[in-house]
């Protein structure tokens, strides 16, 4: 049976509705072919099919993502796989090779491991405006009846910062759950200041500055396994974010 692509009743040739149909499935199919073509190019430049990164949930994520976003676009044949991992986490799955790149402040085992140090971020110690008033907190005494929100670490290396020995912990193992519990004014701890911007500036939280519970800054490093080789386009993520973060 024929089917008219084309009607030719009029002054031009016009695509019939088979016609509009098998135009739009035909680029659907170029663009495949084209597609595919890059993919068999990547594959003989040897460039692999994915990536796995793990990134410590503190570290300054709109900048890592417009990264990711930036350098998905150069190289679109191959995929990242990102993990957001807490403490040594992100260490573990870079020994263990689950990830090829990680991105965290927690380092136990730099003999195994190269690590680049890339960027700074600042923990700072906060509570609700409204637990603030509330609990009456004038010293650092008072902080030890409020429970401090705290990051759980499987890993009894795990490193510990500003932490309240005699005070009430509250341990969970989600920096998002953790932000939300410090906002809603069940207790207080550290967060990255470029997650909490707005509300510093509206004023919704207080920053603790006592002797001990203090703003401190940790340092963010790029690690990768030294005996496990970098693909040809994860080495090019590696410079990238030494360069960019």
């Amino acid at each position: 049976m024929e089917v008219d692509l084309f009607d030719r009743s009029g002054y031009r040739p016009e695509l019939t509705d088979h016609g509009k149909a098998f135009y739009e499935r035909s680029l659907k199919v170029l663009q495949g072919m084209t597609e595919l073509e890059g993919l068999s190019q990547s594959f003989r430049k040897q460039q692999e099919p994915e990536i796995s990164i793990s990134v410590d949930g503190i570290s300054p994520l709109p900048k890592l993502l417009h990264i990711f976003k930036n350098f998905g676009e150069k190289h679109p044949n191959t995929k990242l796989n990102l993990t957001f991992d807490i403490l040594s986490e992100i260490e573990r799955r870079v020994l263990e090779r689950e990830a090829q790149i990680g991105v965290t402040h927690f380092i136990s085992d730099k003999n195994a491991l190269d690590v680049v140090p890339v960027t700074t971020v600042k923990m700072v110690p906060v509570m609700s405006k409204e637990l603030f008033k509330e609990r009456k907190v004038k010293n650092q005494k008072d902080l030890l009846e409020i429970d401090q929100i705290v990051i759980g670490d499987k890993n009894p290396r795990g490193a510990s910062f500003g932490l309240l020995d005699e005070g009430r912990k509250w341990r969970i193992n989600d920096n998002n759950f953790k932000r939300d519990i410090i906002f809603a004014g069940l207790g207080w701890g550290h967060l990255p200041d470029h997650s909490i911007v707005r509300e510093l500036a509206e004023k919704k939280l207080v920053v603790l500055e006592f002797e001990d519970i203090h703003p401190r800054e940790l340092v963010i490093n790029l690690i990768r396994h030294k005996r496990h080789q970098l693909g040809v386009v994860a080495n090019l993520l590696w410079e990238e974010l030494k360069k960019n973060c």
